[in-house]
């Protein structure tokens, strides 16, 4: 039986080596930059920066898919790419939020969302994946670059959200259910429940006032409301009743903003088909006036910060 299998073995190996030398004498294999960023966090409204740390070289076969995007707001090329190696990456199959690596070639930066099919006796890997569009540019840090740390991205209403996790006074009858809240599409990946993420619609930020005032000083002062989508997954009805009393509670005692309405906890579907199960799921939509100016001050309070995080030395 050993001896079958180490036929089996050498064949596959001779096929393997066939392979991949079709494809470099067809595309050119040749040495890849990667480099290795770390996620950090913002502490005032969640926002993500991603910083470089380290970089490394790996020998495969690139190939691109481009073609031309026009929207309203940007021009780019939408680039796919395609990563095949005869070597398995395990740094990019590994699941960690905080961990992203990026390649470099010709003038563009990519990285890779999915892996593709495997055929064990090839022993080919193909690694695919978009490049980083020029609008996100800015959220990639490379060595010694600079970003904000002590200023707000976000205007809207965002920050006060992110302290509700911390605000607990004793009169508040329920108590706080402790549940952490993300900005949409900023979610960790493969975050288990409990958590919750807040979504304000970008049409739904409207001005309260005529005219924003300056102040003396310069100061920019601006009325203005927002539609509060808040999504939570993994509560019963009684702890998703606590997190209303919580917003309740929270605006009365600080001001941060005020309820224009009332609203009730909406019961969601979110199937999983191969389980037969739907998931916690709870939403809630409030509307909220509050002073554009005043949220630096309610951030500047806020105690969530990114998990501390020591950034190794450049390793080449």
């Amino acid at each position: 039986m050993s001896g079958v299998n180490e036929a089996a073995s050498q064949q596959g190996g001779q096929f393997q080596a066939n392979l991949f030398a079709g494809m470099q004498q067809l595309s050119g294999a040749r040495e890849i930059a990667f480099t290795q960023y770390t996620r950090y966090v913002l502490p005032l409204d969640g926002y993500v920066f991603w910083r470089a740390v380290k970089q490394t070289r790996l020998t495969g076969v690139l190939h691109f898919d481009a073609r031309e995007q026009q929207l309203p707001d940007e021009s780019f090329t939408i680039m796919r790419v395609v990563f095949t190696t005869t070597e398995k990456i395990r740094e990019f199959e590994a699941v960690n939020p905080n961990i992203l690596w990026i390649g470099e070639a010709m003038g563009t930066r990519f990285t890779f969302s999915e892996q593709g099919m495997f055929f064990q006796q090839s022993g080919v890997y193909h690694y695919r994946g978009d490049a980083v569009y020029p609008a996100l540019e800015t959220q990639l840090v490379d060595l010694g670059a600079e970003y904000p740390t002590t200023t707000l991205i976000v205007s809207n209403s965002l920050p006060a959200w992110l302290t509700l996790r911390y605000y607990n006074p004793p009169w508040l009858v329920a108590g706080n259910p402790g549940v952490t809240l993300y900005p949409a599409f900023l979610v960790p990946d493969n975050l288990r429940p409990p958590y919750g993420v807040i979504f304000i619609p970008e049409d739904r930020t409207a001005p309260m006032a005529g005219l924003p005032v300056i102040g003396q000083m310069g100061q920019h002062t601006q009325l203005a409301c927002d539609e509060v989508n808040i999504t939570l997954y993994g509560l019963t009805n009684i702890q998703a009743a606590a997190f209303l009393d919580l917003v309740i509670q929270y605006s009365s005692d600080t001001d941060a903003f005020g309820l224009m309405g009332a609203s009730v906890i909406r019961d969601a579907h979110r199937p999983q088909v191969e389980i037969s199960a739907l998931a916690m799921k709870k939403t809630f939509r409030f509307e909220v006036d509050y002073l554009q100016q005043a949220m630096p001050n309610v951030a500047l309070k806020l105690i969530k910060s990114a998990p501390v995080i020591i950034y190794p030395q450049l390793e080449i």
